[in-house]
């Protein structure tokens, strides 16, 4: 089973947490910072913290704007156009992050297979 968990399906689960709620990701992008010592996963965390931020605060301001434009007629429709152009950006940018991190290539298993060509060169020689 260990075997099915990638580095790629990890940073998959990481976008897709940073997409799906902010407590989610709060608690698998905690577990990658403080307990694994994989700086490309903890690269990708900290990415996503950072669109993650990023999206909350567009969030909270369209928010605040809805709340004012409710008080006047005007604003309604600009804010309802923003904000369905803020959410086709915000799956853009969570999903170019998963099809990203699915498709990386696994530095892991490179350098895996250069310790198991140089092995077999070793044994070449040792015969």
């Amino acid at each position: 089973m260990k075997g099915l968990w990638t580095h790629r399906w990890k940073a998959a689960l990481i976008w897709l947490c940073g997409y799906v709620n902010l407590i989610a990701y709060a608690v698998v992008g905690g577990f990658v910072v403080f307990r694994t010592e994989d700086q490309k996963l903890h690269r990708t965390a900290k990415t996503v913290f950072v669109v993650t931020l990023i999206f909350t605060a567009v969030e909270a301001l369209l928010l605040i704007l809805s709340n004012i434009s409710s008080m006047t007629s005007g604003m309604g429709t600009a804010l309802s156009v923003i904000g369905l152009i803020e959410t086709f950006a915000k799956i853009a940018v969570y999903a170019a992050g998963l099809i990203s991190a699915l498709f990386a290539e696994d530095e892991e298993e490179e350098p895996l297979q250069a310790e198991e060509a140089e092995e077999a060169e070793t044994d070449e020689t040792a015969e």
